[in-house]
């Protein structure tokens, strides 16, 4: 009982937030690694960085495990979601400031930074010509900013590249989720496999 009472007060001392964060960059670090051992091609895409810690987590995995080579480009509208149906992921609770995630990320030259809502900024030259990715971050939350996204990345993804995904069974108030997205682009056992589970997250591996 002691101990039962000693773990649930270690637990529940920290913050659910907190948790999932040290679990998601957990296994942030171990695709990079992947990446590494497997020697895979392609850049980083991060689609939802608000104040952009799991980018700047991302940069160091790599930089820790002497990946050379690679871009990180970074996601964000900045200004909220495209439409509101959650009742947490809304506007008021993920505010950030623009202008303070640019002066942080100003001095690496490999990393750029998209500021517009997903739907446009995939259509812009120099994101078209991305041209091969290794790894795709998705943190974009919701069903309407996520649709977008997907296409996008199955054009450009390596064999036995990774996609990462937050929140992915997060259902809104129209029963729609990022995993109906993803789904609707990726067919899981045959184009992809599970690869790894996190809190409300989940990876894929491109087959």
């Amino acid at each position: 009982l002691f101990k039962s009472k000693l773990l649930s007060s270690i637990v529940t001392y920290l913050k659910p937030v907190s948790l999932h964060n040290i679990k998601k960059f957990e296994k942030i670090y171990s695709v990079w690694a992947n990446i590494k051992m497997d020697g895979l091609e392609g850049d980083y895409l991060e689609f939802g960085i608000l104040k952009g810690k799991s980018l700047m987590h991302s940069y160091k995995c790599s930089k820790r495990l002497k990946i050379s080579n690679k871009k990180f480009y970074g996601f964000d509208s900045f200004e909220g979601f495209p439409v509101e149906n959650h009742k947490f992921f809304i506007g008021d609770n993920f505010s950030t400031n623009y202008q303070k995630v640019i002066n942080t990320f100003k001095k690496y030259k490999n990393i750029v930074i998209f500021k517009g809502f997903f739907s446009e900024t995939i259509k812009t030259e120099e994101v078209k010509n991305i041209e091969s990715i290794a790894f795709a971050f998705i943190d974009c939350d919701i069903y309407e900013s996520s649709k977008t996204i997907f296409p996008f990345i199955k054009e450009r993804i390596v064999s036995g590249g990774f996609i990462m995904i937050d929140d992915f069974t997060s259902i809104d108030e129209n029963g729609n989720s990022i995993y109906k997205a993803f789904i609707e682009n990726f067919k899981i056992g045959e184009d992809c496999v599970l690869y790894d589970i996190y809190s409300n997250g989940q990876i894929f591996r491109i087959i």
